[in-house]
């Protein structure tokens, strides 16, 4: 008979034929027992309830690359709730920790090549743990039979029960599997009505050139009313610069200015006084000769 270890202390397990359960008496810890080996057992509970994964199977039938009358023309035929078994190898690979995880059970369900557990979420797997009203499939598929694949060195590895809904529905005459997880919600399908290829592409492209004018415009515009208005600022401070700034006034041809040369540079406003001061102290000589002659025939007369 095999001897096996335990995979946490390293202490010999006690296991009876035909026995798959074994608990250390060391540090009691429960495995689960291979062919080849012991393993940790975990179980990794359900957070989504049948509710929820009806709703989630709907919303992923509306996505925009399925039928178009898939959300409202098909319809579930079957659901479970279960517990599927796969390994969890995590290895050592290049200095850093990977996960990998592979089903122990023969199947062609979608997706069980790809789960993912999430870290710290499951449980060990003993007698105080319930799996309520889902169903335990059993593992048929030796650990050893992966061994050889996995790069790097083992860290540890274990058996674990991961919550999963197995759906079948039926869209125009049709059947097909999809899987849900029970801890995540994310859909895992195989072959599924989808929109035509044609139809598809041929939305997706028009769709994808409308987008690309929108945005061409969007720049276009957006720099044609940055220069736009640059321009105006520009326009602006010129012609406020012309109404504030004075120009001199053009000069008057034979403005009676004796020297032609200032006549060329007084201006029309400057000649207008020049003008009325040459007048003012003429007529001051008129009345100072007035009053002299008066003056003059008084004293004749006396």
């Amino acid at each position: 008979m095999p001897q096996f270890s335990c995979p946490k202390c390293g202490a010999a397990l006690a296991v009876d034929p035909g026995t798959q359960i074994a608990k250390c008496q060391f540090c009691g810890t429960v495995t689960y027992v291979d062919r080849s080996e012991a393993l940790f057992y975990y179980l990794l509970p359900f957070t989504i309830d049948e509710v929820k994964a009806r709703g989630i199977f709907k919303r992923w039938t509306a996505g925009p690359s399925m039928a178009k009358e898939l959300e409202h023309g098909c319809k579930i035929t079957k659901i479970v709730k279960e517990f599927f078994p796969v390994f969890r190898f995590r290895r050592s690979v290049n200095k850093s920790e990977k996960v990998f995880v592979r089903p122990a059970r023969g199947t062609t369900l979608p997706g069980m090549h790809n789960l993912e557990i999430p870290p710290g979420g499951e449980v060990i797997y003993d007698d105080k743990v319930s799996i309520g009203d889902a169903r335990q499939i059993d593992p048929d598929i030796s650990i050893g039979s992966y061994i050889g694949e996995m790069p790097g060195n083992a860290i540890d590895q274990a058996l674990v029960y991961f919550p999963i809904y197995e759906m079948t529905y039926e869209f125009e005459g049709k059947r097909y599997d999809v899987v849900i997880d029970g801890s995540s919600g994310r859909v895992y399908s195989g072959p599924s009505p989808s929109r035509g290829s044609a139809q598809y592409m041929a939305v997706m492209g028009v769709s994808f050139v409308l987008g690309l004018i929108g945005g061409y415009l969007a720049c276009s515009i957006h720099v044609l009313f940055i220069v736009l208005a640059a321009g105006g600022l520009f326009a602006g401070r010129y012609m406020a610069q012309q109404v504030v700034t004075k120009k001199p006034a053009p000069a008057v041809a034979g403005g009676g200015v004796a020297a032609g040369g200032s006549a060329a540079q007084a201006g029309e406003g400057a000649s207008a006084p020049s003008d009325a001061q040459s007048g003012a102290p003429s007529d001051a000589g008129a009345q100072d000769a007035q009053t002299a002659e008066t003056g003059a025939e008084l004293e004749v007369n006396q």
